[in-house]
């Protein structure tokens, strides 16, 4: 069954090419971009778009985990792994240095960031805009993607439908038991067994596999729009990325740290990040002055 959502961005007015290629590139980028600048923008740009795409509440709701995540590794990364040249404490035999200290919460942030970016595609990139980009492409893949979708929580039902049965059922056996699962398997092998011989001969009847090249109906059609939307994107990301490893490879967490400056590099980046939140934003204003 296809997944729907309240919430509305300026990515629903493009192909989904366009959100693919943009999701792509800023989660590869933001996930070799181990420099603090970078993590820090990588991570605004990730929560602005969460609280426009995804609102507020689930925004906030996430964080609630996700925080936690960045305190725990920036605490275990120094017990784990003693580097650096500058002591900040001393337990027992184990030395705490700050820059092993800087590395985990570097590392936690980061992986933040990238839990945030992989929640915003999946917010834009629905089910259906997801299964529109390979059904040309990748036909059987988009398929069984498809078919997946909806058995799966069609065979967790059943599950459900079977096990209750053999509850009311007095010559079942006990809850809990060996024999009384593989009753409950035995029974979802054969239904499934059954349903698939009659979707085959569906398909079948339908046509499936009766010609080299399957038409498809894609409601999203490429304009120019998207063409030059798409330019955009990749010459940004492509810059951006040129940038990031620039300023990655000028820095080193270990033995010491060296200063962070001031430095033009980063403004592509940040404009890739906060890319989808202005544009977003855009729109909402152009439509609420129209209104």
């Amino acid at each position: 069954m296809l997944t729907m959502r309240d919430t509305h961005t300026a990515f629903d007015t493009c192909h989904p090419s366009v959100p693919a290629t943009y999701f792509a590139a800023i989660i590869l980028i933001a996930i070799f971009a181990m420099q603090p600048v970078c993590v820090c923008v990588s991570l605004a740009g990730g929560l602005a778009f969460s609280f426009a795409a995804r609102g507020w509440h689930r925004t906030l709701g996430g964080l609630r985990w996700q925080l936690p995540m960045v305190a725990l590794v920036a605490v275990a990364n120094p017990l784990f792994s003693a580097s650096g040249s500058t002591l900040a404490a001393q337990l027992g035999s184990v030395a705490i240095y700050q820059e092993s200290i800087a590395y985990g919460a570097c590392a936690g942030v980061l992986l933040v960031a990238v839990v945030l970016w992989f929640e915003d595609a999946a917010c834009v990139l629905t089910q259906d805009r997801l299964l529109q980009l390979g059904a040309r492409a990748l036909p059987t893949v988009t398929l069984v993607t498809s078919m997946a979708a909806q058995l799966v929580p069609q065979l967790m039902r059943r599950s459900q439908t079977v096990r209750t049965a053999t509850l009311a059922s007095t010559a079942a056996a006990p809850e809990g038991s060996r024999e009384r699962g593989i009753r409950v398997a035995d029974q979802l092998m054969s239904w499934s067994m059954e349903d698939s011989i009659e979707r085959s001969d569906a398909m079948r009847a339908r046509g499936w596999g009766a010609t080299d090249r399957r038409s498809c109906y894609l409601p999203d059609s490429f304009r120019t729009s998207d063409a030059l939307a798409l330019l955009g994107i990749v010459l940004l990301a492509a810059v951006s990325a040129l940038l990031v490893y620039v300023a990655c490879s000028q820095w080193h967490f270990y033995p010491t740290m060296p200063r962070l400056v001031a430095w033009w590099g980063y403004l592509p980046y940040a404009a890739l990040t906060l890319f989808p939140t202005v544009l977003d934003l855009a729109q909402r204003v152009r439509w609420g002055r129209l209104s």
